[in-house]
């Protein structure tokens, strides 16, 4: 027998040491982890913060009082960054930017199984900082990819991240995941559809509304005051010349003059105007129809500063943003109620129309509208981004959640652009019809009588002059927005606010995904219940970019994040009773999305 011979047969007897040499290289400690970081016993009572560093730590894991079913110990190690444990293995949008942490909860020995009962939270040091659209997000390894925790805080006080986990052990490591947006020509189309396209709804909003005897003969000022956004970059020159020069006088007679309204809305400057002219001579700027493009109530003007006789006013003129952010100051219902139309139905048509507020629209409200259910329910102008994350969340679009990719073409978007052209804004369409342009892609099935409401609709007014193509251009751009960076906030308020959010007031019963919205549709979040089309319930948005686009809920009943976070509080479950400094925390919690 030669030595090899020799150290074969001694391997394939088995006798303790063998064994003991395979237990210990197996052993998920010594395989391809390094020495212990952390190494503690966890009294179950108290539980207990635990750091690898007690000044600088890279990672400390903080374990509530009665988390654990019984006394354990807390093993923390670094992990090599090899085999299936490889980058490669991270999604497509996420960025490693710590070491893979392997942290275990171990019982200390004796009968019973050790079990968590609560979440302990896990905080790990960024490296390097996430940068927006970044978010700074903890992933645990799961069936060979790393899958985001839903529960995160990122603390840009020392660069880290903090997270909520109630597994009892597992790989953690930082990643920090893109916001997705698409890019591209379709994108750059989708925007100008967005800005210039009616679809032809120059006939009903001329005709019907005389929208344009109205514009015809308003100010500036007054444009302005009811949410008018005006783009800098196609103002004529002469009237650039007049709001940047130095005579005052001048600037104030602009600003009152109806001739400056008819010159902008003619140069196209008017964001979300189209207007129709009897020919096409410069001098001819008096409007006989005006269409409405969805620019109107979804795109803001940069304000700009000018030196007026009442002092510096900053006025919505400047570059269009093309940020998701609603126009809020759009009182479209104030607007109609001064149209032709309004005028000759007779007072209570006004009074409704001018009940609605700033940022609303019901979307049912005019005339020839299959949606009409007879309830006055005007909605807020939604934002529009992270549309592609929240897709993949499985979000429905829309206030009552109806429209929802349907897993085969994902038109979810463009379709609900095509049902809002055709029958919101009145172009000629057939949203559901045998010609319509895209199959309806809703979360339900209609009800029969809407079915029939757009039978009699295209019967009545046949064809469709709405394209396919410009559909989906639209689409590509409302895919292509991310929500913007948060503003400021008191980052210790807000780290209190996150564990409240995830802990005690329980919000995220509801706002359950990584981007803060659930399933589920709800009747009793506004002091008015939604009624008519609305009464099925109104979902849950997603909370990102939440300070951005007050007022808040589908009818903006609440002005404030401190009016809506009191609003749930006062709701009751499952939101938990908070006292004025717990609801003040979720409040800067809120702003740090």
């Amino acid at each position: 027998m030669n030595i090899s011979d020799a150290a074969r047969t001694a391997l394939a007897r088995p006798n303790w040491l063998h064994v003991l040499l395979l237990l210990t290289l197996s052993s998920p400690v010594f395989a391809n982890d390094h020495a212990p970081l952390i190494k503690a016993l966890v009294p179950a009572s108290v539980g207990g913060t635990f750091s690898d560093d007690p000044v600088n730590p890279t990672v400390t894991v903080t374990i509530p009082p009665g988390a654990l079913s019984r006394d354990g110990r807390l093993l923390v190690t670094i992990v090599d960054e090899d085999g299936d444990d490889a980058d490669e293995n991270l999604g497509s949008n996420q960025t490693p930017a710590s070491p893979i942490f392997n942290i275990r909860l171990q019982k200390t020995g004796g009968k019973g199984r050790l079990q968590l009962t609560m979440p302990v939270s896990i905080a790990i040091s960024a490296d390097p900082a996430p940068v927006h659209p970044q978010i700074g997000e903890i992933a645990v390894k799961e069936r060979n990819r790393w899958q985001r925790l839903n529960a995160n805080f990122y603390r840009a006080s020392d660069t880290t991240v903090v997270s909520l986990t109630d597994r009892m052990r597992g790989k953690y490591r930082v990643v920090h995941r893109r916001l997705q947006a698409l890019s591209g020509p379709a994108v750059e189309r989708g925007r100008d559809v967005l800005m210039y396209e009616t679809f032809g709804n120059e006939a009903f909003f001329g005709n019907v509304v005389g929208l344009h005897e109205l514009l015809n003969n308003v100010d500036p000022v007054s444009a302005v005051s009811l949410g008018a956004q005006v783009d800098l970059t196609r103002v004529p020159a002469e009237i650039v010349a007049v709001m940047i020069g130095d005579d005052l006088d001048a600037k104030d007679a602009a600003l009152a003059d109806p001739a400056t309204t008819r010159a902008l809305i003619k140069a196209g400057a008017v964001i979300g105007v189209k207007g129709v002219y009897a020919t096409d001579a410069p001098e001819d700027d008096e409007m006989i129809a005006a269409g409405l493009t969805c620019s109107l109530c979804h795109v803001n003007a940069a304000p700009t500063e000018f030196e007026l006789n009442a002092g510096t006013v900053a006025l919505p003129i400047g570059a269009p943003q093309f940020d998701g952010v609603p126009n809020t100051r759009m009182d479209a219902g104030t607007i109609l109620s001064l149209t032709p139309f309004a005028q000759g139905a007779g007072q209570a048509v006004v009074d409704i129309l001018q009940s609605w507020g700033a940022g609303l629209f019901d979307i049912r409200a005019l005339p020839d509208n299959p949606l009409e259910d007879g309830v006055v329910n005007p909605t807020m102008n939604p934002s529009i981004w992270n549309f592609v994350d929240l897709a993949e969340q499985g979000y429905a679009f829309g206030w009552d959640g109806l429209f929802l990719d349907d897993g085969v073409n994902n038109n979810a978007l463009a379709s609900q652009a095509e049902a809002v052209y055709d029958l919101v804004m009145h172009a000629n369409g057939a949203f559901g019809m045998p010609n319509g342009n895209l199959p309806p892609e809703l979360a339900i099935e209609p009800p029969q009588e809407l079915v029939e409401a757009l039978i009699l609709a295209e019967t009545l007014q046949p064809g469709n002059d709405i394209t396919t193509d410009e559909l989906l251009d639209l689409q590509a751009w409302m895919r292509s927005i991310t929500s913007p960076p948060p503003g400021e906030f008191d980052e210790t308020r807000a780290e209190a606010g996150f564990q409240l959010f995830y802990g005690k007031a329980n919000c995220a019963a509801c706002h359950s995904s990584p981007d803060l919205t659930g399933p589920g549709l709800f009747t009793d979040i506004t002091e008015v219940p939604p009624a008519g089309g609305l009464a099925g319930g109104i979902h849950v948005p997603s909370l990102r970019g939440i300070s951005y686009t007050a007022p808040y809920f589908h009818d903006g009943s609440a002005a404030t994040l401190e009016a809506a976070v009191a609003r749930l509080v006062a709701r009751g479950a499952p939101v938990a009773p908070l006292t004025a400094e717990e609801q003040a925390a979720l409040v800067e919690y809120l702003k740090s999305l």
